[in-house]
């Protein structure tokens, strides 16, 4: 009997709210400002990204709080298929977040890192910036990393070119406006280079339970 053990839940729903990244788009670009600007980011932040506080999904407004509402409704939908959680245990459970957005220009980047302090996470894509076949391996795509430490220290002819979800190889996702990715927020992951001259925006979440 053949066993897939170990496995990282994941879900990419491409594209699935386009209407909503139009209209979050428009609303973070207003808003882009020192004062919503996140003085003490994790990460050493550089010219070309604007990363906000972490309170975004807690804004007031209402393109804000029907993308929080979408948010959790797919996440509470992914953790029905991956947990032996019921619907009525689900919503009877406490939980928390945080939230922020991005706006990458020209030369952005961010390094592999994790979520620490929470189960789960997520990305909403509203703008791509510019994304076209020609510049698509410099679209800022964002990579998942195998978190099987030294799953691949030694690689010959019999495990190199394993498939998934066997392969050690990492993940990348390329983000089209109004994508949803969720992942456990143990998982590290970076964000590649992104060259365009438009504007790329991102939402970031994450979520505990209590």
């Amino acid at each position: 009997m053949n066993l897939n053990l170990f496995s990282t839940p994941l879900s990419h729903q491409a594209g699935k709210y386009p209407a909503l990244a139009n209209r979050v788009t428009d609303l973070i670009l207003n808003y882009q400002r020192d004062e919503h600007r996140n003085p003490n980011s994790p990460q050493t932040m550089h010219d070309a990204l604007f990363e906000s506080r972490f309170d975004f999904l807690k804004w007031e407004m209402p393109v804000v709080q029907e993308l929080k509402e979408t948010l959790l409704n797919d996440l509470f939908y992914f953790l029905l298929q991956v947990s032996g959680l019921t619907k009525e245990q689900l919503q009877g459970i406490r939980f928390d977040y945080e939230s922020w957005f991005h706006v990458a220009n020209h030369g952005a980047y961010f390094q592999t890192h994790t979520h620490p302090n929470h189960a789960w996470s997520m990305v909403f894509c509203a703008s791509a910036g510019d994304f076209q076949p020609e510049n698509a391996h410099e679209s800022g795509k964002l990579l998942f990393l195998d978190p099987r430490l030294g799953a691949a220290m030694y690689l010959d002819q019999s495990n190199k070119e394993m498939h998934r979800p066997y392969s050690f190889n990492g993940f990348k996702v390329t983000l089209e406006p109004g994508s949803v990715v969720i992942f456990p927020s143990y998982l590290q992951h970076a964000v590649e280079p992104y060259r365009g001259s438009k504007p790329r925006i991102t939402v970031a979440t994450n979520f505990r339970f209590f």
